[in-house]
Order: C-alpha cells, then structure tokens, then sequence
C-alpha cells in the first residue's frame, strides 16, 4: 500500500493545475465523479463494453490502460497495456498509468474497484447498461467525459438506425421461441431485463425463458416444457474450437423442437451479451438464425 500511496501522490501532483478545471459529473450508479482534466486524455477502461464504445466513438488514442479481457476492436487493442481481470484489476498498475479518469461497468466490475481507486485519489465513472434503452445514456456519457459528444451521437444514431433495420427485416414473420444458454451445467440461461433478451425482441424471436429475470439457473424439466424452436449458445470458444462440442451437448433432448430441427448454434458470446458497439452485428446475426429465409443484415457491418 505504501507503494501505491506514493504513486497516487505523485500521479495527483502531474495533474494538478493541468488544463481546464475539471467539472463534475454523475455517474450511472449516482456517483459524484470529478475526472482530474476535462475532457479526459488518459483513461483506463475496466470492461469490454466500455472500451469498444470509447473506440467507436474516437475516443481510443485516450485508452492508456485495460482489462485483459477488452478484446475490441481487434487490431486496435492489443498493444494497450493490460491492468489484469475486470474482477480483481492491479491498482498499482492503474495507479502507475496516472489516469484521468477510470471506467467501470456495473455488470462487470466490483464496486470495492471503485471505492479502492477513490481511496487512492483515482477517479472512476461507473456505466450501467443493462438494457438496450440505456445505451443512449451511456455513449452520451462517455462523448461528455472525452470530449467527442458529437462523435457519440452519430455512433448512436447509426446504432439505432441499425437495430430498426434488423427490426424492420424481421416484421411480420413468425416469432420463434427461443432459449439463450449462458451456461450448460448447472444451466443458466438469458432471462428478462438482460441486454440478450432485448437482442432476441430486435431479431424477431420469443425468449422462452422471459419469466425468469437476469441470468439465472433455469431447470431443464422447464426447458423441456417451453420446447424452444431455437437454442442459442453464446460461447467464448475461438471460431471453430469447441463450438461442435457445445452444440452436441443438446443431443441427448432430441424431443426438443431445436434439437429435433438442428437449429442449435453457437455464436460469439460478446456480440449478443456485451452491450457495446457491435450490437447491430450481434441482432442481425440472431435474426439470420431464427429467419433464415430473410435477407442477410448488413447494416452496422
């Protein structure tokens, strides 16, 4: 701790008198957040979501630091020095980057990070974007913190535009029902008031598993019941390594429609669960699965 200590000070004293005076925002838990230059110029990024939105809009030769599993937009990230997980990150390497500012994920992050980092005069803006209805908020928030509001604005508005193609696409057709598997043993899958429940509403399908809230643990005897016409499995497997595995997992319940119809896919897990720029290509993806007699989307690509 003393090391950090005398890394906090030092870090507060390069930024002391530098630039405009910082204002003070709200972050999305209510938090009163005072980043140490406005807009920002160094920021570190704890969640995925995050660090693709700031890259979408501009905001990405301000990334100095970020989690280890912020993997987007590929090309772009990788040389970013990583301050570890999401859940347990390195204060000292944090602290060492002296950030203007530190950005968290409700969903992804600890609030003890926060707290720690507020200890150590670290500033942290904590995001909460459970939905698709939040996105607006979030994106507007990060263009206020870095200085690329209007940058913000047209990513949001080409998102929406999007999300309404796909929606537009899929109208009118029959609606699947489908089950979202988070995870096989012990089951848990993708319920209401999720990010992938709204996904499957864009892409045209019924979340078999909507009277459930969150991601939670869902009895198989209750997937049997709801006889889902599609199984989707989002999945952290590179492209082509263990994706057959987890489809032929669902072998043995070949009285479900899905299995029954082979309509059990693997996609990636952070185009349908992450709720940052890569949304539309996540909507267009599920619609082309449960509709595919449809178009193949484009829009967002």
């Amino acid at each position: 701790m003393a090391v950090l200590a005398s890394l906090a000070v030092g870090a507060s004293a390069c930024h002391r008198g530098a630039g405009m005076a910082a204002a003070a925002f709200t972050d999305e838990v209510g938090r009163p957040v005072t980043p140490r230059a406005r807009p920002t110029r160094r920021l570190v990024s704890l969640a995925p979501n995050v660090t693709e939105l700031l890259f979408a809009i501009g905001a990405g030769d301000q990334v100095v630091g970020i989690d280890r599993y912020s993997d987007q937009p590929a090309g772009r990230v990788e040389h970013l020095p990583s301050v570890g997980s999401d859940y347990e990150p390195s204060l000292e390497k944090i602290v060492g980057l002296t950030p203007d500012l530190v950005l968290l994920s409700r969903s992804a992050n600890r609030r003890e990070t926060a707290d720690a980092l507020e200890r150590l005069g670290v500033p942290s803006f904590i995001t909460e974007t459970p939905a698709i209805a939040d996105m607006p908020r979030t994106m507007r928030d990060l263009g206020a913190l870095t200085g690329h509001a209007a940058d913000a604005a047209a990513q949001l508005a080409h998102l929406q535009a999007g999300l309404a193609a796909v929606r537009a696409r899929v109208a009118g057709q029959p609606r699947p029902r489908v089950l979202v598997v988070v995870w096989p043993e012990p089951l848990y899958v993708a319920g209401r008031e999720t990010f992938t429940h709204d996904l499957i509403d864009v892409a045209g399908g019924q979340n078999v598993a909507a009277d459930a809230r969150g991601y939670t643990t869902f009895p198989l005897e209750r997937v049997l019941a709801a006889a889902p016409d599609v199984i989707i499995l989002p999945t952290h497997a590179a492209s082509g390594t263990g994706d057959a595995a987890a489809v032929a997992y669902w072998a043995r319940w070949p009285s479900l429609p899905a299995v029954r119809d082979h309509r059990v896919f693997a996609i990636e897990d952070a185009i349908v669960s992450r709720p940052g720029a890569r949304l539309v290509e996540g909507a267009a993806r599920l619609a082309s699965l449960l509709h595919p007699a449809q178009p193949a989307a484009g829009a967002g690509r």
